[in-house]
């Protein structure tokens, strides 16, 4: 049986087994984003072809940083309070908007490198391209003339800015290898902004380009050529060609491949796995770890919108920033339930970099020498991008990445982030929502607070996206209310009497009453985006249901919450997917799940792959099919075949928010405690899986045999306490002894392994 047989016999037959080990793309790969992926968190190397190997090389933290937006230094909350009042469209948009002078980008701006071109002799052909999942290993099957297929090698060291391609002894000598700079597709747009062409180099059997930038380091990318092998190096640095060089010229090849193979394999033996009787959800899994290591290991830089995987043909859309509305949350939340929160380091440590310049915005914008704030998309320097001044001044973005580094120590109970990084970070965000604030007295005498000035995330580009109440920011700052008085105890700091003032006098959402549908007469009660504006288009952000996930600050067994919150949802069903993107579909997933309706939620990640992922795994951010979203593009394959141009927008958020979806189907936290599959889908009725990591450090593992959980396992990592909804029945057995009760509620110490089974 052919390998690529057993492979798919795998799938289709045996759909327990942890992990398919391989998977496979035929070729022709006729562009880059439908490629075969391989990086370490630096370096990203996309492969595709036909008579051609092509390989596009990114590197991440090439910038050009001219064009940052300061707005801080413009714009403050009280004239943004004011113009608004005014209904000053003209104002407010001047207010925030960039002019660059003649010859200067708009924006600051992340670029590719370019593409090593390996020319095959005539008559052999690209066939199959396997990627090892275990090691990180590209083969790459071609057909010889004589019918006959051979193998090419792909690799990349884990902890270097180095790729080897290693020949099979049928090509030795007779391939031609060229590196072509992004500069050759972006010549116009380059030099519009004072980016001149890249200077070639060439020695012995060393040749590569250096990308130089009027105001930032230059790119290097280089190749050396054997008859066997070539090498491929990276840098980004004021000495980048001097370190290429020396980097072909110096690394050890061998050294480099034990040490990947030891990382992946250690990756392997950490990360959550789980065996489902899906087969796509399951590659959807596998393939999203895969991603997860290449894209976010914890020796890369902080993961953008597409890391290192950027594209030659264009410059990558959005800047490939940091999008700290959603997206950044989707890309690194994954690395908590994955047991691997050591991913998030370069992330803390880039947040930790930029505070300085976070907490200069706060100051100026909100006139509060305490306040943190960060604009919604950024560069590496922190410097907002583009002009859209309703994401600017979406002050839940601040309380979520504060929540997102909560959750980090909630889940690896490292504490070393939480005085210098955490709390800061919380505290700044209320005072920004402090500083918004006004409290107001209601006619039987009480007060309250409000937010007079909000916005519910990329709803209405103007003034029409502003009103009172943002059930999104008030999701966001509840969230950050009920977390403060936490870390504050862990590190013996004073309690602010404002933040339980506040919690108690703020709305935990804005509601509505309004006809909706067919029929006239139905008008229930719902969340609203603020106060009067109801959801009246499908929309990609589905912030107004915050409060549901990510922030859970409405408790959805509650009684006084449970009819609004089901209103709400069908209000959202009621709208559909016209309007959505491929990065909201996973946090849609997640929302049904959390409704109870796991079987939709499985169907809209189908959904999302046959819509939002071409032919190639890529995940991207248009519809590929035309007629199933608002934002599409073309079939990519057969228009790319007639000559038109690939304008493809890849980005990595969706891939990683399957991941969080699929777990929140087995292990799902809630503000009450850990569920076991509390919705199963009737048609899982085997299934298993292993150190899917909760809060507090605790390991799950559980397996369902002919529809019946025969195991569950907790592995204590921390002393603390575990409330644990086990789905066992009434009676169950703990380390063989008998129980009662649908919660388990027990204090743990750090090294316990906790068994129950069914009676």
């Amino acid at each position: 049986m052919k390998k690529k047989q057993l492979i798919h016999f795998c799938f289709l037959f045996l759909p327990y087994v942890v992990t398919a080990q391989m998977l496979s793309w035929n070729f022709p790969v006729n562009r880059t984003h439908a490629g075969i992926l391989l990086g370490n968190g630096v370096q990203g190397l996309m492969v595709w072809g036909d008579s051609t190997l092509n390989i596009t090389i990114g590197r991440a933290g090439f910038w050009d940083h001219r064009g940052g937006n300061d707005f801080a230094a413009r714009a403050n909350f009280d004239t943004v309070k004011s113009l608004v009042s005014q209904n000053n469209e003209t104002a407010l948009r001047n207010l925030f908007t960039y002019v660059p002078p003649n010859g200067q980008p708009a924006r600051p701006q992340h670029y590719g490198g370019g593409v090593l071109k390996i020319k095959l002799p005539t008559g052999y052909r690209l066939k199959e391209g396997l990627i090892n999942l275990s090691n990180g290993q590209i083969n790459i099957h071609i057909k010889t003339p004589a019918k006959k297929v051979i193998t090419l090698f792909i690799s990349q060291a884990v902890f270097e800015e180095i790729a080897w391609i290693d020949l099979p002894v049928e090509l030795h000598g007779k391939v031609k290898s060229e590196l072509i700079p992004m500069w050759e597709w972006n010549k116009k747009p380059l030099q519009q902004v004072g980016i001149t062409a890249p200077v070639a180099w060439n020695q012995n059997n060393l040749n590569g380009f250096l990308q130089i930038l009027p105001a930032d380091k230059p790119l290097a990318i280089g190749q050396k050529i054997t008859p066997s092998r070539i090498i491929v190096s990276t840098n980004v640095g004021s000495n980048a060609k001097q370190t290429v060089i020396q980097q072909l010229q110096t690394t050890d090849i061998n050294k480099n491949k034990q040490r990947s193979v030891d990382w992946w394999k250690q990756y392997w033996n950490e990360v959550a796995r789980i065996s489902i009787p899906d087969t796509l959800l399951q590659e959807v899994y596998d393939y999203g770890l895969y991603k997860q290591a290449c894209s976010t290991p914890p020796h890369g830089i902080a993961c953008t919108l597409q890391g290192a995987f950027m594209e030659e043909y264009q410059t990558p859309p959005w800047s490939n920033d940091y999008h700290f509305n959603i997206n950044e949350q989707l890309i690194y939340t994954p690395a908590l339930a994955t047991n691997r929160t050591q991913h998030f380091k370069p992330l803390l440590q880039l947040l930790d970099t930029l505070m300085p310049v976070f907490k200069r915005n706060g100051q100026l914008f909100f006139k509060n020498p305490n306040a943190i704030m960060f604009p919604h998309a950024v560069d590496d320097r922190g410097q907002a991008i583009g002009n859209y001044w309703g994401g600017t001044i979406d002050h839940a973005t601040t309380a979520w990445v504060a929540y997102l580094t909560w959750q980090y120590w909630q889940y690896s109970g490292d504490s070393s982030w939480l005085h210098r990084l955490t709390y800061p970070l919380l505290q700044g965000a209320f005072e920004g929502f402090w500083s918004m604030l006004e409290k107001t007295t209601t006619k039987d005498g009480r007060y309250v607070y409000s937010l007079p000035v909000s916005v519910s995330p990329e709803y209405g580009g103007g003034l029409e996206g502003v009103g009172r109440n943002s059930s999104f920011q008030l999701a966001a700052l509840h969230k950050v209310l009920r977390v403060l008085p936490q870390a504050a105890v862990l590190l013996n700091l004073p309690n602010d009497s404002r933040w339980a003032d506040v919690q108690a006098h703020l709305p935990l959402y804005t509601t509505i009453q309004t006809p909706y549908g067919e029929s006239s007469k139905k008008a229930p009660v719902r969340i609203a985006l603020w106060e009067g504006k109801d959801l009246e288009i499908s929309h990609r952000h589905h912030s107004h249901l915050g409060g549901i996930y990510p922030f859970q600050t409405i408790d959805l067994s509650d009684t006084a919450n449970s009819k609004i919150i089901e209103n709400s949802y069908w209000h959202w069903v009621h709208h559909g997917a016209g309007g959505w993107t491929g990065w909201c579909v996973p946090w849609a997933s997640i929302i049904h799940n959390r409704m109870g309706h796991t079987d939709a939620a499985i169907s809209w990640l189908h959904y999302w792959w046959q819509n939002f992922v071409n032919e190639g795994r890529g995940t991207l951010h248009n519809t590929t099919n035309l007629g199933m979203a608002i934002m599409n593009e073309p079939p990519w394959a057969r228009d790319i075949a007639k000559g038109k141009r690939n304008t493809e927008i890849m980005q990595l958020d969706a891939g990683f928010g399957a991941v969080s979806a699929i777990l929140d189907m087995l292990v799902q936290e809630t503000v009450n405690g850990i569920y076991i599959m509390p919705n199963r889908s009737w048609r899982w009725k085997n299934l298993s899986f292993k150190r899917i990591r909760t809060a507090g450090g605790f390991l799950i593992g559980a397996s369902v045999r002919k529809d019946k959980i025969e195991r569950i396992t907790v592995q204590c990592q921390s002393d603390g306490q575990l409330k644990l909804y086990h789905g066992l029945g009434i009676e169950f057995k703990l380390n063989g002894i008998l129980k009662e009760g649908e919660c388990l509620e027990i204090n743990v110490s750090k090294g316990t392994t906790l068994l129950l089974e069914p009676k």
